[in-house]
């Protein structure tokens, strides 16, 4: 049994934004597996489950804003009696990353970022599996953060995505799912060195 969370912040103003690219992962493997994310007020979180290969897969979002997201997380793993930390996969935004790369990573820190500060204070570990998802600055923008640079991240990772780059987002995201897919399937390292090495060519 494996659990894939995709963060992001409630509310319309918030579902095209970048800070969103997690849930709107999880989104778009449930339409893809003709299923849907049902909330569940108990949980915090908006919940549905498919079989891969044999494999129970449940699909989550949190319904907390981004920085509350290590609550429900653990209502999530808690309710589908999760067992270890490296069954639950975290799809995140990365501004580290350029836009459309993902990292599949099996821990690490939260390099700031407040729904992974969140999920490591709820768990008291870093050691649980993510998939990043870069939305990174372009280069014409990147000399802006150093005037103001909490004021400007946090502006930028609440913005939309550009027309470009939205013509691009049906295969970032089918990108997404064949890694959480694999993920599911395991194993990690084998997986990673999948998933990363695409992410080179």
């Amino acid at each position: 049994m494996k659990l894939i969370v995709g963060l992001g912040n409630p509310g319309a103003e918030y579902i095209r934004t970048r800070h969103n690219i997690g849930r709107r992962l999880v989104e778009a493997i449930a339409a893809k597996e003709k299923v849907s994310l049902a909330s569940k007020r108990s949980l915090k979180a908006a919940v549905a489950s498919v079989r891969w290969s044999g494999e129970t897969v449940h699909l989550a979002y949190p319904l907390t804003y981004m920085n509350l997201s290590g609550a429900p997380v653990g209502a999530l793993v808690a309710h589908f009696g999760i067992q270890s930390l490296q069954d639950i996969l975290i799809a995140v935004d990365d501004i580290a990353l350029p836009f459309g790369k993902l990292r599949l990573r099996g821990e690490g820190s939260s390099g700031g970022h407040n729904g992974l500060v969140s999920i490591e204070e709820n768990f008291g570990s870093r050691g649980y599996p993510r998939l990043r998802i870069g939305i990174g600055l372009r280069d014409s923008r990147a000399h802006s953060i150093s005037a103001v640079p909490g004021e400007f991240l946090r502006d930028y990772v609440l913005s939309t995505f550009d027309p470009g780059e939205e013509k691009g987002m049906e295969k970032l995201l089918e990108k997404g799912t064949e890694a959480c897919r694999l993920w599911a399937l395991g194993p990690l390292t084998e997986v990673m060195s999948r998933v990363n090495a695409r992410e080179t060519d």
